[in-house]
């Protein structure tokens, strides 16, 4: 940095008028004695005292100067050069010219330092304002999980809304920090940000590490999430070619996959399932900005296809299709079925009746923790420390099943569903408590309406 800031003052040196000369001229006809021995010892050694400060201000460079206590200590050493050299009037003198010399280079060294360390602190702004919106902004704005699929093309558009906003604020503050850490004065102190300390050079290096971070966990998830989703694609093939050959002729497939009682919704849950995939890859790439390619489309439209012809040979292994014999007939269980059936939000519409496909009702639980990262730290032994939050929340509902003949809106025809009831006692902050909901529900056979009866 040293030889750059004294480009910057060397049109400043020559016509220098910053500081008043240290030292009054003789007056006219005035004969100045020369300097003793032990004059010009003192003299030489504030000429090598300001040689030092020179070489100190020089590679300090300019930031230290929007420093107001700063340049309040140099300019007091530089008065304190002036004073010592004003005891000395022999200014034809080869030492004390050249003393005198190197104060004003000093001056404009110091000069130019000033101003240039003020203009940029004008132009930096409130740094530690914004360091402490950097460093906001890059919590609020991590790099998302991969995303799992199956998944919907909403959620394929809002992981990637998270992933450029992560992106784009990760990007941002390393252009930042880097135009910060190239100008600003930032000493060291003592305890961290979270303490009421100011931000300093370790943590530009500590906001500069989660900003790469960010970048690098980005690229994770993208690949991740890329990766899966052609795995699975992969396994789909060849789930969806053992599916389509099912064939109630053959003995095994006609009592495991036909005639077996809960078949039905086992393998119209896996065609639902398979189904969710392969939008999920048209979902993938409309979040993207692509069109769905022909290959997505066409996988679905098999699956689709695939399932048709499942319903059809089930239609012809069992005849005409039925609702499931009753496991129970609990009047309470029906009736907070009903009001499933009847909450809006499903969209269930008109229904036959009400068969429930489970005995009792089993209680469940389940625990569920999520991790958040907030920095990582690497000590000089290689430990790696994690800084975060860490929440887990403890799952338990009441569960029973039941089916039941729903009316397709559009086409009028009635189709028997398997709908999982849940009631939940405890969950995370959104988890409906206290009333029974939807768990989960796959459509299954077309059914006539003279065969509702079991």
């Amino acid at each position: 940095m040293g030889w750059l800031l004294r480009i910057g003052w060397v049109a400043m040196v020559f016509g220098w008028a910053g500081f008043p000369h240290p030292v009054a001229e003789a007056s006219e006809g005035m004969e100045v004695r020369p300097l003793v021995s032990g004059e010009r010892a003192r003299v030489q050694r504030i000429a090598r005292d300001l040689d030092s400060a020179m070489d100190t201000l020089d590679q300090g460079g300019v930031a230290p100067f929007q420093d107001p206590a700063n340049v309040e200590r140099w300019q007091a050493r530089i008065e304190r050069f002036r004073t010592d050299l004003a005891r000395f009037p022999q200014t034809t003198d080869p030492d004390v010219a050249g003393a005198l010399g190197k104060l004003r280079e000093l001056e404009a060294l110091f000069a130019f330092a000033r101003e240039t360390g003020q203009r940029q602190e004008r132009e930096l702004g409130d740094v530690q304002a914004r360091l402490a919106a950097i460093e906001a902004a890059l919590i609020a704005h991590p790099a998302p999980h991969w995303l799992p699929a199956p998944f919907t093309e909403a959620e394929a558009l809002q992981w990637e809304a998270n992933l450029s906003a992560a992106k784009g604020t990760a990007e941002a503050a390393i252009g930042q920090i880097q135009q910060i850490a190239a100008a600003a004065h930032l000493p060291p102190t003592r305890g961290t940000v979270a303490q009421g300390a100011a931000y300093d050079r370790q943590n530009l290096e500590r906001l500069l590490g989660v900003a790469k971070r960010t970048l690098r966990g980005v690229e994770e998830s993208t690949q991740l999430t890329f990766r899966n989703l052609q795995a699975q694609i992969e396994a789909l093939g060849g789930e969806l070619e053992f599916l389509r050959n099912l064939d109630p002729e053959n003995p095994h497939h006609r009592t495991n996959a036909f005639l077996r009682e809960g078949a039905a919704a086992d393998i119209y849950g896996q065609f639902d399932r398979l189904r969710r995939i392969a939008e999920s890859v048209t979902a993938f790439q409309v979040a993207s900005g692509r069109d769905p390619s022909p290959v997505a489309l066409a996988r679905i439209a098999d699956i689709l296809t695939a399932r048709e012809s499942y319903a059809a040979n089930r239609k012809a292994a069992i005849g005409a299709s039925r609702l499931p014999e009753p496991a129970s007939a609990d009047p309470r269980r029906l009736a907070n079925a009903r009001e499933i059936l009847a909450q809006p939000a499903y969209g269930f519409g008109e229904h036959g009746p009400i068969i429930l496909t489970t005995p009792a009702i089993v209680e469940r639980e389940k625990e569920v923790s999520r991790a958040e990262i907030r920095d990582i730290e690497f000590s000089l032994s290689g430990d790696i420390t994690l800084s975060g939050t860490q929440t887990t929340w403890t799952y338990r509902w009441e569960e029973f099943t039941f089916a039941t003949p729903i009316r397709d809106a559009e086409s009028g025809t009635w189709y028997v569903w398997w709908i999982t009831a849940k009631k939940f006692s405890s969950g995370w902050e959104r988890t409906p408590l206290g009333r029974w909901v939807a768990g989960g529900a796959v459509k299954g056979d077309q059914i006539l309406p003279e065969n509702f009866r079991p």
